[in-house]
């Protein structure tokens, strides 16, 4: 916190204070755990439970938290939608087609990401790096999956019908589960695409490192 006095408009200005930014959502990495691979990981939800804290938990909490926000908005579109004759008069099965377009993008790019590490980095630099990517592309995977629930909201407000939003999520929310949870499953998945090109990203070792 950092105090300072300066005149404004003339007036002197007391205690002007600066407090320290919120610390980072997810911890530091003090060092991989380098030879570490999935039989490491006690499972989705032991590692919610028990255990260190570790990246791979943190995320994991993160992307479950997320991922119950559609279930949620499920249960009010019913307060939101108003029934009757909606913008486009009936429900055209036209509507939907945002959906599918969606969906069909969010799962096209979804499935491609992340891309491969570069060739010859170091084994520090790879951790590094090949953790960023798989958090990057984690988000990305959520953020293309959830948008195809989403979508429907709008279109279900202006349809006055609650199907378009019920289509969405029928759509994305298995998509969520598949893409941006990161069970072992994923992980190991995710993995395979950094290390494509030859580079071993040391993924476990960074996700299952304790953090400090």
């Amino acid at each position: 916190m950092i105090n300072f006095t300066r005149p404004l408009f003339g007036r002197p200005v007391t205690s002007v204070r600066f407090r320290p930014m919120a610390p980072p959502q997810f911890p530091s990495i003090t060092e991989p755990l380098f030879g570490a691979g999935p039989e490491g990981d006690p499972g989705y939800l032991a590692s919610l439970r028990t255990g260190p804290v570790t990246m791979l938990r943190q995320l994991r909490i993160t992307m479950l938290t997320l991922v119950t926000a559609p279930v949620l908005i499920l249960a009010i579109v019913p307060f939101i939608v108003r029934g009757g004759k909606g913008v486009f008069g009936g429900l055209p099965v036209l509507v939907f087609a945002p959906l599918v377009v969606a969906f069909v993008v969010a799962l096209a790019v979804g499935i491609r990401v992340p891309r491969a590490l570069p060739v010859g980095l170091a084994d520090r630099s790879a951790a590094q790096a090949g953790a960023m990517a798989f958090r990057q592309a984690l988000f990305l995977r959520f953020a293309l999956a959830d948008a195809v629930v989403l979508l429907g909201l709008p279109l279900s407000i202006i349809s006055h019908s609650e199907m378009p939003y019920a289509a969405g999520f029928v759509l994305g929310f298995p998509l969520l589960v598949l893409l941006a949870l990161p069970t072992r499953g994923t992980v190991e998945r995710m993995r395979r695409r950094l290390e494509a090109d030859g580079t071993p990203s040391h993924l476990w070792a960074v996700l299952l490192a304790p953090a400090g």
